[in-house]
This record gives structure tokens, C-alpha cells and sequence, in this order.
């Protein structure tokens, strides 16, 4: 890469970082993991060349700690999304609770502001024996509140 000026190299550097920077945003798809791991290795692989004047050992070097550094942040990115996910919960639970005590609270208010209702009479009614359905019923008493 002689042909090129140092211009040219630093843009190219440039350009890669920050196509790698917006590849990490979409690192909560396999395809946006695969592609942030593809573009580390090529940042890595590009900066190990450039760094050792076109070495090959040095150039796969750079790709495989670049492509590490891809899977580390595909890691970091899934441990954020799985503690988000937990806080979530946690505060879901926590409100829930909440709304079950203050549903508690209002509904023993009104129970204190309420007229507890007058015991009342029951008066027995005996139903005559019967049959339902094919099924013979024996007499039997019921009782009825009377107001």
C-alpha cells in the first residue's frame, strides 16, 4: 500500500473505526453480533498491518485480537441487556406490591366507613322431594333472609 498517502491511511483507519462504532449498536442481532466481530477483526487486521509494514503474523494477530474484542463487547452488550432486564423485573415486582398494599389500605377504609348490614331473619322453606335430570332430590330445608 505505497500508492497510498499517510492521508489516505489515516482515513481509511478513521473509517473503519467509526463504521466499528456504529456496528456495536447493533449488537442485539446475530446478524449486528457477527457484523461487529467481523469489523473488529478488520480493524485489528488493518491497524496490525499498518503498525508492522504489511507483516502477515502481525496482520492475523491484530484480526484475532480484534475479533476478540468484537465477542467481548457482543458479551458486555448481552450482560447489560440481561442486568436491564433484571431491574426491570425488580421494579415491576416492587410496584406490584405497592399497588397490592394501597389496594388494601382503600378497601379497609371503606369497610370503616360502610353500615355493616342488620343480621336479618331467615325463614325455613322446605323443598318437596323432587326429581332433576333423573336425579331423585330428598326433601330438605333451605333458608331465606328476610328483610
Amino acid at each position: 500500500m505505497k500508492w497510498i498517502s499517510s492521508k489516505s491511511h489515516r482515513s481509511i483507519a478513521l473509517l473503519l473505526i467509526l463504521i466499528s462504532g456504529l456496528l456495536s449498536g447493533c449488537a442485539n442481532s446475530d446478524v449486528g453480533k457477527s457484523a461487529t466481530v467481523l469489523g473488529g477483526s478488520a480493524l485489528g487486521a488493518y491497524t496490525a498491518y499498518e503498525a508492522s509494514d504489511g507483516d502477515a503474523a502481525w496482520t492475523t494477530g491484530g484480526a484475532v485480537i480484534g475479533a476478540a474484542a468484537g465477542l467481548g463487547a457482543n458479551a458486555l452488550v448481552e450482560e447489560n441487556e440481561r442486568i436491564a432486564y433484571r431491574n426491570g423485573y425488580e421494579a415491576a415486582l416492587n410496584q406490584s406490591v405497592k399497588q397490592q398494599y394501597w389496594i388494601t389500605q382503600n378497601r379497609q377504609k371503606e369497610d370503616e366507613y360502610t353500615e355493616p348490614e342488620e343480621p336479618g331473619a331467615f325463614v325455613p322453606v322446605v323443598l318437596p322431594p323432587q326429581e332433576i335430570n333423573g336425579v331423585i332430590q330428598e326433601e330438605r330445608v333451605i333458608y331465606v333472609k328476610a328483610r
